[in-house]
């Protein structure tokens, strides 16, 4: 895997995770970025989410991580040799609660201008996880039916655990700068990227692109599945982002990978999770962009692979394609949803159909390696 070697300096020090770690790194154009490890507010196999910290036209901090891990951000920025009430702009990545809990409190003591994407600002007054219309075909109505059933075996209720105070406090957040793609403030400029969140942004600057979600090492970001929007959501989004494979699937992360690898693969990136784990940074450019896409071209194969002569379900294909020991819990959802963005691929590229009692079955073709041909050449 490729790597990059910033100029960097421990300010503090964390654990193998990398939580209440702050650095500064140099780049080789002498951007200085100060990088702080927020410990989340509940355990976390991701680890910290990694806030950034910068002047760009202003200083600039991007994601202040969850909401119960205000203070510890406050430190990180101590030790960086600012305060709080100095930020001047805060960018969002995208709005998943890891990201955008502590805005609220950031935006109260220092005034700062908000910067998000602008289906960000459409969204705000709904919980992030209850903005797709989940049963919109029949296909995605047994998904929904099957997730229902899992959560309340696994966890004994319906929804995710909701903090009641981080949403009263999303939906009274104004979005002062809603961004386009293409934006820029100082030498920075940002790309929308959907797929693993439709409001989802990458920014570049000075050799280096600020990944979020989007890309991240170690781990592979967690694709949507193509469902559109709730319709009376539907109505706040901006008329471009309104088509559902326009912010939602797994085709659409792929692209999304595409549109930031044509800034050149040699840019290195800062991601918000995993960028020091197990006592080891991870310094890596955006080859990585490719080798997600490459994970993804696997899974698709091992997806035609395992439906065989035979029609299979989807419980079927995600207990074929997952441990067991994985699919506990909150496991299971996550393998299953991954399962179906998969298989969504395959049946819009035509190498799966859905048989008339819900099931796939092969066609006979591997049309999505012309697909992936296309994105990595």
């Amino acid at each position: 895997m490729s790597q990059i070697e910033f100029n960097v300096a421990v300010l503090r020090n964390g654990d193998s995770q990398g939580n209440r770690m702050v650095l500064r790194l140099e780049t080789c154009g002498g951007t200085v970025v100060h990088a702080i490890g927020v410990p989340q507010d509940r355990p976390s196999r991701t680890g910290p989410t990694w806030a950034y910290l910068f002047n760009a036209d202003g200083l600039t901090l991007i994601d202040p991580g969850a909401h119960g891990s205000f203070h510890e951000l406050a430190s990180g920025i101590a030790v960086a040799g600012f305060a709080v009430k100095d930020v001047d702009r805060l960018v969002l990545s995208h709005g998943h609660y890891d990201h955008d809990g502590s805005t609220a409190q950031v935006i109260s003591e220092s005034g700062a201008s908000l910067w998000a994407h602008q289906v960000y600002a459409s969204l705000l007054e709904y919980a992030p996880w209850n903005v797709q219309q989940q049963d919109s075909s029949p296909f995605h109505a047994e998904v929904a039916r099957l997730i229902r059933q899992s959560t309340r075996e696994n966890s004994g209720h319906d929804s995710p655990v909701q903090n009641d105070i981080y949403l009263v406090n999303r939906r009274e957040l104004h979005v002062d700068h809603p961004i386009r793609n293409g934006d820029t403030f100082g030498k920075a400029s940002v790309v929308h990227t959907p797929g693993h969140s439709p409001d989802e942004i990458c920014i570049t600057l000075d050799g280096i692109v600020f990944t979020g979600d989007h890309i991240l090492p170690e781990i592979t970001p967690h694709p949507t599945t193509k469902v559109a929007f709730r319709d009376e959501v539907s109505k706040g989004v901006p008329d471009q982002y309104r088509e559902t494979g326009d912010c939602f699937g797994l085709e659409r992360y792929m692209r999304s990978l595409k549109s930031v690898m044509e800034f050149g693969t040699s840019l290195s990136i800062l991601p918000a999770h995993r960028l020091y784990n197990r006592n080891s940074f991870n310094f890596l450019t955006l080859i990585r962009a490719e080798e997600i896409i490459c994970h993804h071209a696997q899974r698709l194969s091992r997806v035609l692979e395992r439906a065989g002569d035979d029609p299979a379900g989807l419980e079927e294909f995600t207990w074929m394609l997952f441990r067991r020991g994985t699919l506990a819990g909150r496991g299971l959802y996550m393998a299953m949803s991954e399962v179906v963005a998969h298989i969504e691929v395959l049946l819009d590229v035509g190498d799966l159909e859905q048989t008339v009692d819900g099931r796939f079955k092969k066609t006979g073709s591997t049309n999505y390696m012309g697909f992936i041909q296309e994105l990595i050449g």
